[in-house]
């Protein structure tokens, strides 16, 4: 069995952990943060987090960590961060050293919303886009409100956040106002309308000829933050249109390896249409495990030379949860506290679920995080309260 390394980023790197145990593949983990979750797993071997308080030191630690592997150790990256590190010092780490992501120019590409827009662009739908902000005109002349302005890339994060809604030409004077030195950093797109359901992810694996072996569909319910953050209620549902969609783009791209691909369907002309990609692993990769798709393992075997599943189907009708981040979401949006819950209670029911954090023969990451919560709630009460 290779010597296995998972560089781990949350969730993402929890979920590959746990997919690869239930193979019977055997894993260390480095992350960048020693409060990260993966760190309270039981599975992985050798826990270690990267030293350093800066991009550059903790790069240059982590090469010096790498490149002292045996010969052959697999890499497996859970974050756009590990992915860029991957592609910038390929040339000294694959002397002995093994990972399965695009080549450099095509992680690049797709990591730069402003270049990745452009390749995608070409081959399937997506909304419409401005690469180049200039001036406020020239976002009204080509999109409609309301629009979404994001970083270009994790190199890019000017915003102090995820992202910018803006629904008014005043918010968008505003945007001008704070952010106006800083456009070079920034795209723009126009925001499909309609709500959260109509938003799906495709989590799938490319082989060596860039043709599509496996993928796992889900329908969005939830995000947190709401409408425009990350995952945190879904159902799994097999949607064969945006499994074709996606094979499409990777045969164009010539993409080799796992990735998530998002896509949502404009009420306007019922076309799924692209949102954005991750050329790794995704955040909820151990749903997919859970339901037969395991992308982790797809990596793995790719990576040491041994033949990819065949013929695997995915379980449908599956829930997804992200508990504590869907409720607070939920409730921030506007949703009374009854509601949510009996939802979850009817779902619970009928459905299987899967925790985003908690799995019973590995439960200390979801209790160490729910204690954190708690913790936090607290805190909270009591700030408000002397304040």
């Amino acid at each position: 069995m290779a010597n296995t390394i998972v560089l781990a980023a949350g969730p993402n790197g929890l979920g590959v952990v746990r997919s690869l145990h239930m193979q019977g593949v055997k894993c260390q983990v480095i992350t960048r943060d020693k409060n990260d979750i993966t760190l309270r797993s039981k599975v992985p071997t050798i826990k270690l987090y990267a030293d350093g308080s800066t991009d550059e030191e903790q790069q240059k630690w982590l090469l010096s960590i790498l490149s002292t592997q045996p010969k052959n150790t697999v890499i497996i990256p859970t974050s756009d961060w590990y992915v860029t590190f991957l592609t910038e010092h390929s040339s000294v780490l694959q002397a002995n050293c093994v990972f399965i992501i695009p080549d450099a120019e095509l992680s690049e590409i797709l990591i730069d919303k402003a270049e990745e827009t452009i390749a995608v662009g070409k081959v399937i739908p997506i909304p419409k886009t401005v690469q180049q902000i200039n001036n406020e005109q020239q976002l009204l002349n080509q999109l409609a409100l309301p629009i979404i302005i994001k970083p270009r890339s994790h190199k890019h994060m000017v915003l102090g956040c995820k992202n910018i809604v803006i629904n008014s030409r005043n918010e968008l004077e505003q945007f001008f106002n704070t952010f106006g030195d800083k456009l070079e950093h920034l795209i723009a797109q126009e925001i499909i309308q309609g709500p959260d359901k109509l938003q799906w992810v495709c989590n799938c694996f490319f082989d060596e000829n860039s043709e599509l072996t496996q993928a796992f569909t889900f329908n969005r319910l939830r995000l947190s933050p709401s409408h425009y953050g990350v995952t945190s209620y879904a159902i799994s549902k097999k949607n064969q249109d945006v499994m074709e969609l996606s094979a499409k783009l990777g045969k164009a791209l010539k993409y080799t390896g796992p990735a998530m691909i998002e896509f949502k369907q404009d009420p306007v002309d019922n076309i799924y249409k692209y949102i954005e990609i991750n050329p790794r692993l995704g955040m909820c990769n151990f749903f997919d495990t859970s339901c037969g798709i395991n992308n982790a393992y797809a990596t793995y075997l790719l990576a040491t030379n041994q033949a990819l599943p065949q013929n695997n189907q995915m379980q449908e009708n599956v829930m997804f949860v992200s508990f504590y981040e869907d409720l607070f979401s939920r409730l921030r949006d506007g949703e009374s506290f009854f509601g949510v819950m009996q939802e979850y209670i009817k779902n619970f029911i009928k459905k299987r679920h899967i925790y985003i954090y908690f799995v019973w023969w590995d439960p200390y990451p979801a209790i160490v995080l729910a204690a954190r919560q708690v913790s936090d709630i607290f805190k909270s009460a009591w700030r408000k309260v002397f304040n």
